[in-house]
């Protein structure tokens, strides 16, 4: 791939959360892990009936989907219309044959990096490569319904091997019910196989955040939201990671841990806009902790989706909110909505769900945050 399709690829490859709160909960003790790694979820114990199947089948095609996993697990090529996933390795993760060299030196507030491909990843913790999902032996076709959500409950492979690396965002997704995790697992089995062994992800010496003590509830599944547009909206948010982009971090007791006292309130307005950091090989893609993102396309920063009139979305209505995510531009009609906002994963949910989800973002407490404008990059010449 030359650089002009690298650069290219990575206006489109950053469509993905970052989730540093993951690598915390991920390591979680040894015996938490063992625990895990007998977890029979209720809903993966009964025998499916055919109509259950299927609505697991749809349902998790559905989340698939709108939790944008092929913007990670689907590696990203130049194609006849731009840069998109190639979906001829849908779901496949990293291409084996694809070497990565050692990560960039980034000085703060640069803090992580992504490959053109939006398949690996690189910060303090290691490199992590986006796993093959697919039922082919070099994926997930050894993997019980079982082990799959002991992994997305404690962080660690098959729930009781290495822990799993940012950006996968284990603290959004074991925050799914059961069933959804069954279903997602019932859709991912029924994916074309694809063989493609991924490597090993490289963890950093030193790198291994302190575990907290385990919690035997986080392996009992979450309710179900139920019919209140309120409580779905809640709940669709905390799965599909939302918090990860725009919550911004702080350095905590543990590492780096989202601020709760900026909730969903963008890029913090008091913090300085860094300079843009250019790409460097195949690493093209640069992110800092407090929410902004660096690429071909320029500076992006986290919007303020707390319901502050001034700086939020207070002013907005549902229709708006709807407009803006299925056309990825502000309001459905300003600027381009810019990587790494995963907007063309968000756009395949249902209206009712995009209205639930703006229901609750109005419920969120107000911050007054005014996050500064996308730093929009010159075309190139000729």
């Amino acid at each position: 791939m030359s650089q002009s399709e690298l650069t290219g690829v990575a206006a489109a490859s950053g469509r993905r959360r970052l989730t540093w709160r993951s690598a915390v909960l991920a390591s979680c003790l040894a015996t938490a892990a063992m625990v895990a790694g007998r977890a029979r979820p209720q809903a993966a114990m009964q025998e499916p009936t055919a109509a259950l199947s299927a609505q697991r089948l749809a349902r998790g095609e559905y989340l698939v989907r709108i939790a944008a996993c092929n913007d990670c697990h689907t590696p990203w090529t130049m194609g006849e219309a731009g840069p998109a996933p190639d979906m001829t390795r849908m779901l496949s993760g990293h291409p084996a044959a694809l070497t990565m060299p050692p990560p960039p030196s980034l000085l703060l507030p640069w803090i992580a990096s992504a490959s053109a491909t939006n398949t690996a990843w690189a910060s303090a913790l290691g490199v992590a490569f986006a796993s093959n999902l697919t039922p082919h032996a070099t994926g997930l076709g050894g993997w019980t319904p079982q082990q799959f959500v002991a992994a997305m409950r404690t962080g660690r492979h098959q729930g009781i091997g290495r822990q799993i690396l940012p950006p996968m965002p284990v603290a959004s997704l074991r925050r799914m019910t059961d069933e959804d995790l069954v279903s997602i697992f019932t859709y991912l089995r029924s994916v074309p196989a694809i063989d493609n062994a991924v490597p090993e992800a490289i963890v950093a010496s030193g790198s291994g955040a302190p575990a907290p003590p385990f919690d035997p509830s986080s392996l009992r599944s979450p309710a179900q939201p139920g019919a209140d547009p309120v409580a779905r909206g809640r709940y669709l948010v905390e799965v599909i990671g939302c918090g990860d982009c725009h919550t911004p971090n702080r350095l905590g007791d543990k590492g780096l841990e989202p601020d709760t006292t900026r909730v969903l309130a963008g890029y913090p307005a008091s913090e300085k806009v860094p300079a843009a950091r250019p790409p460097q090989g195949p690493w093209v893609m640069h992110l800092t902790a407090t929410q902004a993102a660096s690429g071909p396309w320029g500076i992006s920063f986290a919007a303020n989706l707390t319901p502050d009139e001034a700086t939020g979305l207070g002013a907005w209505t549902a229709a708006q909110f709807i407009d803006s995510i299925r056309q990825g531009r502000h309001q459905g009609r300003g600027r381009t909505l810019l990587p790494p906002m995963p907007w063309p994963a968000f756009a395949q949910m249902t209206d009712a769900d995009l209205t639930a989800v703006f229901a609750y973002l109005r419920t969120l407490p107000k911050v007054r945050n005014k996050v500064p404008d996308p730093i929009v990059a010159a075309p190139a010449g000729p």
